[in-house]
Protein backbone atom coordinates (compact mmCIF):
# COMPACT_ATOMS: atom_id res chain seq x y z
CA UNK A 1 0.00 0.00 0.00
CA UNK A 2 3.02 2.24 1.21
CA UNK A 3 4.28 1.97 -2.97
CA UNK A 4 0.71 2.57 -4.12
CA UNK A 5 0.33 6.08 -2.09
CA UNK A 6 3.72 7.23 -2.88
CA UNK A 7 3.33 6.36 -6.92
CA UNK A 8 -0.36 8.62 -6.11
CA UNK A 9 1.65 11.78 -4.76
CA UNK A 10 4.16 11.14 -7.44
CA UNK A 11 0.57 11.19 -9.96
CA UNK A 12 -0.98 13.96 -8.12
CA UNK A 13 2.29 16.07 -8.21
CA UNK A 14 2.56 15.76 -12.14
CA UNK A 15 -1.16 17.25 -12.34
CA UNK A 16 -0.96 20.04 -9.31
CA UNK A 17 0.89 22.05 -12.63
CA UNK A 18 0.27 25.68 -9.89
CA UNK A 19 2.12 23.56 -7.50
CA UNK A 20 -0.35 24.81 -4.81
CA UNK A 21 -0.41 21.30 -3.25
CA UNK A 22 -4.17 20.67 -4.17
CA UNK A 23 -5.73 19.70 -7.67
CA UNK A 24 -7.75 22.27 -8.71
CA UNK A 25 -11.19 21.91 -11.35
CA UNK A 26 -8.97 22.14 -14.22
CA UNK A 27 -5.87 20.19 -12.92
CA UNK A 28 -8.22 17.47 -12.06
CA UNK A 29 -10.24 17.29 -15.78
CA UNK A 30 -6.48 17.29 -16.90
CA UNK A 31 -5.71 14.45 -14.69
CA UNK A 32 -9.41 12.50 -15.44
CA UNK A 33 -8.38 12.50 -19.50
CA UNK A 34 -4.45 11.56 -19.13
CA UNK A 35 -5.32 7.49 -19.57
CA UNK A 36 -7.05 8.39 -23.32
CA UNK A 37 -5.93 11.46 -24.43
CA UNK A 38 -7.31 10.38 -27.80
CA UNK A 39 -10.66 9.55 -26.17
CA UNK A 40 -13.75 11.31 -25.49
CA UNK A 41 -13.54 14.62 -23.97
CA UNK A 42 -13.99 14.93 -19.99
CA UNK A 43 -17.56 16.28 -19.61
CA UNK A 44 -17.67 19.45 -17.15
CA UNK A 45 -20.77 17.62 -15.24
CA UNK A 46 -18.00 14.10 -15.08
CA UNK A 47 -15.24 16.87 -13.53
CA UNK A 48 -17.76 18.48 -11.21
CA UNK A 49 -19.33 15.33 -9.73
CA UNK A 50 -15.37 13.72 -9.22
CA UNK A 51 -14.63 17.07 -7.12
CA UNK A 52 -17.63 17.15 -4.90
CA UNK A 53 -16.79 13.09 -4.31
CA UNK A 54 -13.04 13.78 -3.68
CA UNK A 55 -13.20 17.19 -1.75
CA UNK A 56 -14.35 15.55 1.16
CA UNK A 57 -13.42 19.51 3.65
CA UNK A 58 -15.40 20.98 0.95
CA UNK A 59 -12.60 24.06 -0.17
CA UNK A 60 -13.15 23.53 -3.74
CA UNK A 61 -10.31 21.63 -4.51
CA UNK A 62 -8.12 18.11 -3.71
CA UNK A 63 -5.62 17.87 -1.05
CA UNK A 64 -3.11 15.29 -1.65
CA UNK A 65 -4.29 13.16 1.12
CA UNK A 66 -7.66 13.38 0.11
CA UNK A 67 -6.85 12.34 -3.57
CA UNK A 68 -5.28 9.46 -2.16
CA UNK A 69 -7.85 8.71 -0.51
CA UNK A 70 -10.46 9.49 -3.18
CA UNK A 71 -8.20 7.08 -5.56
CA UNK A 72 -7.79 3.83 -3.22
CA UNK A 73 -11.33 3.94 -2.47
CA UNK A 74 -13.36 4.92 -5.57
CA UNK A 75 -10.70 3.54 -9.11
CA UNK A 76 -9.31 0.26 -9.48
CA UNK A 77 -5.91 -0.58 -9.31
CA UNK A 78 -3.98 0.76 -12.38
CA UNK A 79 -6.50 3.05 -14.10
CA UNK A 80 -5.08 5.96 -13.06
CA UNK A 81 -1.07 6.14 -12.29
CA UNK A 82 2.55 6.54 -13.53
CA UNK A 83 2.09 3.09 -15.62
CA UNK A 84 -1.08 4.09 -17.68
CA UNK A 85 0.37 7.30 -18.45
CA UNK A 86 3.82 5.34 -19.50
CA UNK A 87 1.68 3.09 -21.50
CA UNK A 88 -0.34 5.81 -22.99
CA UNK A 89 2.41 7.56 -24.33
CA UNK A 90 4.26 4.28 -25.19
CA UNK A 91 2.03 3.93 -28.34
CA UNK A 92 4.37 1.20 -29.85
CA UNK A 93 4.35 -0.76 -26.81
CA UNK A 94 7.60 -1.87 -27.12
CA UNK A 95 8.62 -0.43 -23.30
CA UNK A 96 10.16 2.08 -24.34
CA UNK A 97 9.22 5.61 -25.01
CA UNK A 98 11.18 6.69 -28.32
CA UNK A 99 11.96 10.64 -28.49
CA UNK A 100 10.20 10.33 -32.37
CA UNK A 101 7.50 8.69 -30.44
CA UNK A 102 7.05 11.07 -27.75
CA UNK A 103 7.59 14.41 -30.66
CA UNK A 104 4.27 12.16 -32.19
CA UNK A 105 2.46 12.36 -29.15
CA UNK A 106 3.55 15.85 -28.70
CA UNK A 107 2.39 17.14 -31.40
CA UNK A 108 -1.43 15.00 -31.77
CA UNK A 109 -2.21 15.94 -27.99
CA UNK A 110 -1.90 19.56 -27.65
CA UNK A 111 -3.84 18.94 -23.84
CA UNK A 112 -0.44 17.24 -22.64
CA UNK A 113 0.68 18.03 -19.34
CA UNK A 114 3.81 20.56 -19.82
CA UNK A 115 5.45 18.84 -16.25
CA UNK A 116 5.23 15.50 -17.78
CA UNK A 117 6.59 17.09 -20.95
CA UNK A 118 9.71 18.57 -19.44
CA UNK A 119 10.02 15.42 -17.47
CA UNK A 120 10.33 13.26 -20.70
CA UNK A 121 12.20 16.19 -22.40
CA UNK A 122 15.22 16.21 -19.72
CA UNK A 123 15.10 12.34 -20.10
CA UNK A 124 16.11 12.53 -23.55
CA UNK A 125 18.37 14.55 -22.92
CA UNK A 126 20.47 12.55 -20.37
CA UNK A 127 20.00 8.95 -22.99
CA UNK A 128 22.28 9.27 -26.26
CA UNK A 129 19.64 6.47 -27.32
CA UNK A 130 16.46 8.66 -27.02
CA UNK A 131 14.83 6.36 -25.11
CA UNK A 132 13.26 5.99 -22.07
CA UNK A 133 11.83 2.98 -19.97
CA UNK A 134 9.44 2.94 -17.29
CA UNK A 135 11.97 2.89 -14.15
CA UNK A 136 13.60 5.80 -16.00
CA UNK A 137 10.12 8.02 -16.13
CA UNK A 138 9.67 6.99 -13.04
CA UNK A 139 12.94 8.07 -12.03
CA UNK A 140 12.56 11.66 -13.78
CA UNK A 141 9.07 11.89 -11.88
CA UNK A 142 10.57 11.13 -8.03
CA UNK A 143 13.60 13.58 -9.27
CA UNK A 144 10.65 16.21 -10.35
CA UNK A 145 8.94 15.70 -6.98
CA UNK A 146 12.06 16.00 -5.38
CA UNK A 147 13.06 19.47 -6.71
CA UNK A 148 9.45 20.41 -5.57
CA UNK A 149 9.98 19.64 -2.07
CA UNK A 150 12.97 21.77 -1.85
Amino acid sequence: MATQDKELRLLFALFDVDNSGSLTKDELRQLLQSPDPDGPPVSEQQVTDYLKLADTDNSGDISVDEFIAFINTNVPQGAYGLKSIFRTIDTSGDSFVEKDEFELVKKNNSQLNQTLIGIFDKLFQKDANSKVTYDQFVEGVNEYYSNLSK
